[in-house]
């Protein structure tokens, strides 16, 4: 095989990969197919190591057990458990979701507008820094097993709040419910963010 070739499955097998598409799941090869028949070179590399070797089934085997009624019903039971299992997964998910957004909403901050110029975006947002990254420390100790992504969701949300109540203060802040892009006439341009402080 030249080197940067992508190897190929011989005629007449299927690979592990070929068998998930076709519902097949690890439980099932095991119960069904047993030991593969033989093997080829994996393609892939982690770094500098290549994969060990693609297992493969021959395609008559595999054809003749799926056509087995004791083989269709196992993997309709297979595959009503992996729907659960998804489903519980989502919403586990929602349910994660909803309570970083409950936490973030119970943040209101309170600015006290101060003579600022137009487009001082930073400088507004200064002063209340110390207190979003207080309440993110506190949400932390709350909030059980707080992985590193619902953290970093959770970071946005109090921002987002902040920025709301900055932009009540500031009419000029901009809106974090404000739409991408606006192409009404007067609306604002990239290149009018140029001549704002930023600073």
């Amino acid at each position: 095989m030249a080197r940067g070739e992508t190897p190929v499955n011989p005629p007449g097998f299927l690979a592990t990969q070929d068998l998930k598409e076709r519902g097949w799941t690890p439980a099932l090869i095991r119960r069904f197919l047993g030991e593969h028949d033989r093997t080829r070179p994996n393609g892939l590399r982690m770094g500098r190591r290549r994969l060990p070797p693609v297992k493969l089934y021959e395609e008559a085997r595999v054809l003749e057990v799926e056509r087995d009624d004791t083989f269709l019903a196992a993997q309709a039971r297979a595959a009503d458990a992996r729907e659960r299992a998804e489903q519980t997964r989502a919403s586990r998910a929602l349910a994660r979701q909803e309570l970083l957004e409950r936490a973030a909403a119970e943040y209101v901050p309170v600015i006290h507008p101060e003579p600022l110029r137009k487009g001082s975006v930073r400088k507004a947002r200064e002063p209340y820094q110390g207190a979003l990254d207080a309440r993110l420390e506190a949400l932390r100790r709350e909030i059980p097993k707080l992985t590193a992504r619902e953290e970093t969701t959770l970071a946005g949300l109090l921002r987002t709040q902040l920025d709301r109540a900055l932009h009540v203060a500031y009419p000029w802040y901009p809106s974090p419910d404000a739409p991408a892009a606006s192409a009404g006439p007067g609306a604002a341009r990239a290149s009018d963010w140029r001549e704002w402080d930023w600073d």
